[in-house]
């Protein structure tokens, strides 16, 4: 946690200079679903004439990768962090001209340490696993880190995903998550529409529109809308 405090007075002397809304995507684990959901939360918002970009920065590009049939509403930057200074990972993200940045971050600290002192809005994906809430855990943790050190409001929300609300698992999941003290985004299930949007390139609103993924994403964005108006 040290090593995220000594970074984030570099990456606030850069957000302060720059006026676009940031959504981090963030979890210390993978396999939670987070570049699913950033994906096509970044596709949603675009269909609702928001001025976005999305920002690959985790090293194994699924971002990218979704994006290379060139079907996606929005544009895919990558932008990985790696071994190069903060500063100047910063300024590259920065520079990106866009109202709204939703960024897909890798699940090590100093990504997510990095990726989070940026963002106004930060969504944790969590499955229903044990192992997934541990690194939700862990994730507020470094976002606590960050809003030790800034004025600016860090807002987060939990989001259930790959989860059925009907189930017992389901429910308490959502009253573990619950249970931390954010705010709780309606449940996103595990369906088989993510996985093929991803095969051809395309967001869940393009490959499968009025479908129950497509629902779900659009009910997700209702808060993000609404969060993101009372910050």
């Amino acid at each position: 946690m040290r090593s995220v405090a000594k970074l984030i007075a570099i990456y606030l002397a850069w957000r302060c200079q720059f006026m676009s809304t940031i959504i981090t995507i963030a979890q210390r684990k993978g396999g939670v679903g987070k570049t699913t959901i950033a994906v096509c939360i970044t596709a949603e918002l675009a269909r609702r004439g928001h001025g976005i970009a999305l920002v690959d920065a985790d090293p194994q590009r699924s971002a990218s990768l979704w994006a290379e049939p060139g079907q996606l509403e929005f544009p895919v930057y990558e932008i990985g962090l790696g071994t190069d200074p903060v500063a100047v990972w910063a300024r590259d993200v920065l520079n990106v001209q866009s109202d709204m940045l939703v960024m897909d971050t890798a699940p090590n600290q100093r990504e997510m340490g990095a990726s989070i002192a940026l963002a106004n809005l930060i969504l944790i994906p969590c499955t229903a696993s044990g192992l997934d809430v541990e690194a939700t855990a862990t994730t507020l943790a470094i976002i606590e880190a960050v809003r030790a050190r800034r004025t600016a409001p860090a807002t987060v929300i939990l989001v259930p995903n790959r989860v059925d609300v009907r189930t017992l698992e389901g429910r308490q999941l959502v009253q573990e998550l619950k249970a931390f003290g954010e705010i709780v985004a309606p449940a996103v299930g595990a369906r088989s529409a993510f996985v093929r949007a991803f095969s051809v390139g395309q967001s869940v609103a393009s490959f499968a529109s009025d479908e129950p993924a497509d629902f779900e994403i659009r009910a997700l964005a209702d808060l993000v809308e609404d969060v993101l108006a009372r910050i």
